[in-house]
């Protein structure tokens, strides 16, 4: 029997959704592939072992998730150094952050401020960003650039250069006004994709949590995102700085009087 048009038009309803289907569902797979090949080789680990008298300096970063901070219960802890967030974008102030600053501080911990840097928006407004919300002290670490394929921070190949260029934007802006040189943050993916090769002159400060970062000339090292510390409530970043006391000392006074090469090129 001959189908109506009424029932040729429903079937092909049929196959167009089910057409649909078997697409979105392979796609949906492929992104649970990646996700879970990603886990397993950045996250799923049982956590690095420590050498803390290789390491002694050691540290931790926050952000406003992390609520309310005892900074003195932070520093009875034996945190010696704190990276806090301040900025993000053209125009984000982490709503802790002076709060943060000023208590970390007032309980004698070494603070340093750090910019979560945006690939789609323009490097020296982002830089303006950080600059119009912190004030640095000679005890402070340098301002700090969160450069990461993270938070909704995505490329393809076309815009890429782009992104290094905006990228270096951001790091000269910075580095004109505090006369002091940036540390860069990432993690080993973004390291690879755009810090490599093009930002080598910047400290590094290294997220790699599954064995410690041999291969790279790092300045921190960030090892740990559930890390258990008195004083916060959440789980929190710990990091460590690649050196001794003396040598930590050394590098937060010596980087201030550094002359950066061609500064104002």
């Amino acid at each position: 029997m001959a189908l109506s048009k009424k029932q040729k038009k429903k079937r092909r309803r049929i196959i167009i959704l089910s057409a649909v289907g078997v697409v979105v569902l392979a796609l949906g797979y492929l992104l649970y592939s990646y996700g879970i090949d990603y886990y397993r080789k950045y996250y799923a680990c049982g956590g690095v072992e420590i050498d803390y008298y290789r390491f002694p300096v050691t540290g931790i970063d926050v952000a406003s998730h992390q609520g309310k901070i005892d900074w003195k219960e932070v520093y009875d802890s034996k945190v010696y150094f704190a990276f806090i967030k301040a900025t993000e974008g053209e125009n984000f102030v982490d709503k802790r952050f002076k709060e943060n600053w000023k208590e970390a501080k007032q309980n004698n911990i070494i603070v340093g401020a750090y910019h979560f840097f945006r690939f789609n928006k323009d490097g020296k407004e982002q830089a303006y960003n950080f600059i119009n919300n912190v004030s640095l002290s000679a005890d402070d670490l340098p301002p700090v650039l969160d450069v990461e394929l993270y938070g909704g921070n995505k490329y393809t190949q076309e815009t890429k250069n782009k992104v290094i260029s905006e990228i270096f934007n951001c790091l000269r802006t910075l580095e004109r006004h505090y006369e002091r040189r940036p540390i860069v943050y990432t993690n080993i993916e973004t390291y690879q994709n755009f810090i490599k090769g093009n930002f080598d002159d910047y400290d590094l400060w290294i997220c790699k949590l599954c064995s410690e970062p041999k291969s790279l000339d790092w300045t921190f090292w960030q090892y740990n995102h559930s890390g258990d510390v008195p004083g916060i409530r959440s789980e929190v970043d710990l990091n460590i700085f690649n050196g001794n006391y003396s040598d930590f000392i050394n590098y937060l006074y010596d980087n201030k009087n550094e002359e950066t090469e061609d500064i104002d090129s």
